[in-house]
């Protein structure tokens, strides 16, 4: 029996997803040894959210493949970003109100170095694939 190839690709997200996890704990201690305790757990909250909002997106997106699911795989993808859209809606807010010290600069800046590794992610998978071929 022929094996099937998948129209998406999921090696991207499992990297992705990956390269973001090992980016929180990362930066909490960066931000701790440079900082205060105080700045590394905001960091760390807002990367764990975009961490959180990466992992639904890529939940939703990836559940169903092939060309003959593409438009369910598109109508997940739709679903994917608005969910992604209210869980970092909703994790800043309860952070925001919530936790208390907090340096909300930290907190943004651990969203967008997080948020910055999807740049990185597709260099590093495509490396990582040219090694295996």
């Amino acid at each position: 029996m022929a094996t099937v190839n998948r129209l998406i690709d999921r090696r991207f997200a499992k990297g992705l997803i990956t390269l973001q996890a090992i980016m929180v704990p990362l930066l909490a201690l960066i931000a701790w040894v440079v900082k205060d305790l105080t700045a590394a757990k905001s960091i760390a909250l807002g990367a764990f959210v975009c961490l959180l909002t990466s992992c639904y997106f890529s939940w939703q997106s990836f559940r169903v493949a092939g060309a003959r699911a593409s438009r369910q795989v598109l109508s997940n993808m739709y679903k994917g970003m608005m969910g992604k859209f209210a869980i970092m809606i909703v994790g800043f807010f309860l952070i925001l109100s919530n936790v208390k010290p907090l340096s909300p600069v930290a907190l943004f800046c651990g969203f967008i170095l997080v948020q910055s590794m999807s740049w990185v992610a597709p260099i590093l998978v495509s490396r990582q694939h040219k090694k295996r071929v």
